[in-house]
Formats: structure tokens, C-alpha cells, sequence
């Protein structure tokens, strides 16, 4: 979904979609993941220069973790990358965790869905573990 920024302050809802990112010449940028309002992870990195143009530009260059309450252990600590799209989704997914499958493995059934399954949050945060959609920024 695109939405232009008119001032770059995310107008009243808080987020835009700035194209052309590379012109502001930044060097990180963060990818953060919520649940009710609530950051389950947060990851900075070096702003990939891809990012306006092609899906891996949602890659974070040498990643660095903020925050992370995923408990599962081979999600913890292990900062999103993106996943090409395949027949079951369109657009970007991305993923968290040690496997790296490079494509998304959402089911026909939807039991089954490394955008979210492999975090597995706290009963803190949420009172279920799994398949707890999550919105997610870059």
C-alpha cells in the first residue's frame, strides 16, 4: 500500500511511504515489528540502497538488535530479513529466524506462516504464542 508523505511527518496517522529514500542519504535504518501497539522487536542496520527498488533492499546490513521479545530460540536475536513473495502471498514478507528459507512458507491451510509463527510471543504480550499477526516497519 502506498501512501505519499506531504510534509514527512507521517501526516496524522504517523506513517508515509517516502519514495526516492536513497536522496536523504541516511545511513541506518530500523525495522520494528508491533502487536496492539506493543514493539516486539526492533533491529537498526545500514541503510541498504536497494531498499527503493527491489525486495532485498529490506535487508538490514550488519543488523543490530534494539529489542526482541521473541521467545522461541531459534527466533531470538535473529534480526528480519526479507522473504521473496510466492504463489500463497503478494508483496514483501518478512521473516525471523536461524533457518533463512529465502521464500515464505505460508500453507494453503494458513497453519503455518514465517511472518509471524517464529517468533512466538510472551504471555505478556499476547495470550496466544502463535500465529499472532504482527504490523511491521521499516
Amino acid at each position: 500500500f502506498y501512501k505519499p508523505c506531504l510534509d514527512l511527518n507521517g501526516g496524522s496517522d504517523g506513517w508515509c511511504n517516502i519514495p526516492r529514500k536513497i536522496r536523504f542519504n541516511s545511513t541506518e535504518m530500523l525495522i520494528a515489528a508491533y502487536h496492539n501497539g506493543f514493539m516486539v522487536y526492533a533491529y537498526k542496520g545500514g541503510f541498504n540502497r536497494n531498499i527503493d527498488y527491489h525486495w532485498t533492499g529490506a535487508t538490514l546490513l550488519e543488523p543490530t538488535k534494539i529489542v526482541d521479545y521473541c521467545t522461541r530460540s531459534y527466533s531470538q536475536g535473529v534480526a528480519p530479513y526479507p522473504q521473496k513473495e510466492s504463489t500463497a502471498i503478494t508483496g514483501l514478507a518478512l521473516a525471523k529466524w536461524t533457518g533463512n528459507s529465502a521464500t515464505d512458507t505460508i500453507d494453503g491451510n494458513g497453519t503455518d506462516d514465517d511472518r509471524w509463527i517464529h517468533c512466538q510471543l510472551p504471555s505478556s504480550i499476547s495470550s496466544s504464542a502463535n500465529n499472532v499477526q504482527m504490523t511491521v516497519a521499516i
